[in-house]
């Protein structure tokens, strides 16, 4: 972006909108009531303040006033980006390292609905159904993971974060296999689509 587009958007942002009528509308009714109540005696009495402290009192709530508008405007660009962005696409960038894995990697929301697994997830555990929006506690439960692992799922997700539970046994196709269960948290304050948890079983049966 070129220098006169910054200055151009700042003066958008800054002068657009109606905002330099409602900073000088604020500025006039905050200026003057801020100057009444620290100037009113001494004004009645004859004695004016100096001119640089009446400005002042004016320019301040002008330039708070503007800033607010600034800022608010800003907050609105940026949801109207976040809408405008496709958000599947975005995980599926964010997912890319999981999606060619040799593990079962796994996507979630913040209340650990899936949104999106890898084809080793399908390959490893071919007998579950449509997972697309199944909680993962019930997947957990499907395949039989036993009730005191799925609570300490549950317990270290929620206090701390993060998940690894480092041997979970598998009855698949009448076949005992083991995993290990890693989960973490994920955190984005750009786009609120990708808080969620992203984790992975790891196949160690030959191990």
């Amino acid at each position: 972006m070129t220098n006169y587009q910054i200055k151009q958007n700042f003066r958008s942002l800054a002068f657009g909108g109606g905002t330099p009528l409602k900073a000088f509308l604020t500025a006039c009714v905050v200026g003057t009531i801020l100057t009444i109540i620290n100037h009113g005696d001494a004004i009645i009495h004859g004695d004016n303040p100096h001119p640089l402290k009446v400005v002042l009192t004016y320019t301040v709530p002008f330039c708070v006033t503007t800033w607010g508008a600034i800022t608010g405007k800003l907050q609105k660009v940026i949801a109207h980006v976040q809408d405008f962005l496709d958000s599947d696409k975005i995980l599926e960038l964010s997912f890319f390292n999981f999606e060619n894995a040799i593990t079962a990697a796994y996507y979630a929301d913040e209340n650990l609905n899936l949104i999106k697994v890898n084809q080793n997830f399908t390959k490893f555990f071919p007998a579950l159904p449509n997972l697309e929006q199944t909680n993962f506690i019930k997947v957990l439960q499907e395949l039989g993971v036993a009730s005191q692992q799925i609570t300490a799922f549950k317990t270290q997700l929620n206090q701390q974060g993060k998940v690894f539970i480092p041997k979970i046994d598998i009855l698949i196709n009448g076949q005992k296999r083991v995993f290990s269960l890693l989960s973490t948290k994920t955190v984005n304050d750009s786009f609120g689509f990708l808080n969620g948890v992203q984790g992975q079983f790891v196949d160690i049966t030959n191990r």
